[in-house]
This record gives C-alpha cells, sequence and structure tokens, in this order.
C-alpha cells in the first residue's frame, strides 16, 4: 500500500522518533499491554500513551485484542499492524510503502463485514 499526503510525513516523522522505534519493536511479534510495553521499553506512562496514540493515529500500531485485569478494568493489547515497511526514492519525493500485517488485514475485513452498521434496504412494494 503507498502512502503519500500528511500520513506519509506523520509515518516518516514516527519512524524516526527513537522512542517510536522501540514501542514498535516491543510488539513486533507479539500483542502487550501497555503496561507491559512500558516496563520494556521504560518510558513514563504520560509519554507512552502519547506514543501509542500517535502510532495508531498514523496506523503502524493497533489494538489487537482486550484482556480483563485483576481489578475487571478491561485493558488495550497493542500489535504492530505493519509486516514491512519500504522507503524509496521518487520523482521528487520520498516513496512509502508499507505492507499490512495478516492480523491488520483480518481485523480490517472482520470490520467491514460485521461492522454494527446497519444498512436499509427500500421495503418491497
Amino acid at each position: 500500500m503507498r502512502v503519500t499526503g500528511d500520513l506519509r510525513e506523520k509515518i516518516i516523522a514516527q519512524l524516526a522518533d527513537l522512542e517510536s522505534r522501540r514501542i514498535l519493536a516491543s510488539v513486533l511479534k507479539e500483542p502487550k499491554t501497555a503496561v507491559t510495553i512500558g516496563q520494556e521499553v521504560s518510558l513514563p506512562p504520560s509519554t507512552l500513551y502519547r506514543k501509542i496514540s500517535e502510532l495508531k493515529e498514523c496506523t503502524l500500531l493497533m489494538i489487537d485484542s482486550f484482556s480483563i485485569r485483576p481489578d475487571g478494568k478491561r485493558e488495550a493489547r497493542y500489535i504492530c499492524s505493519f509486516s514491512e515497511i519500504a522507503i524509496r526514492p521518487g520523482d521528487g519525493e520520498i516513496e512509502l510503502e508499507i505492507t499490512p500485517s495478516a492480523r491488520s488485514l483480518e481485523k480490517r475485513w472482520f470490520e467491514l463485514f460485521f461492522s454494527k452498521a446497519t444498512q436499509s434496504f427500500p421495503e418491497k412494494p
């Protein structure tokens, strides 16, 4: 999937950020909670949640599932949404191509076909 415009600039900025790359590296293979990611990358919670939000906004990170904590609260488990990123020189600009992960494609397919939105059809006369 070729990425252009503002989204391309946001993704390149996130990939240039060391803390964002460390977060992505933490969830390349398996989904993890923010608490686990924070322990692995040694970031304060406020920074961690801001970075997670930025990574989700530019589609590099996604929520894989939710788990229930012992106190009964729901906790998101994050995973990387891509399997490959390619940056190449193009015609006067940098080209960015992202290959979505299999899990990302699964979730998108499920959301597309099983979303809560209902489509109404005209009644038969």
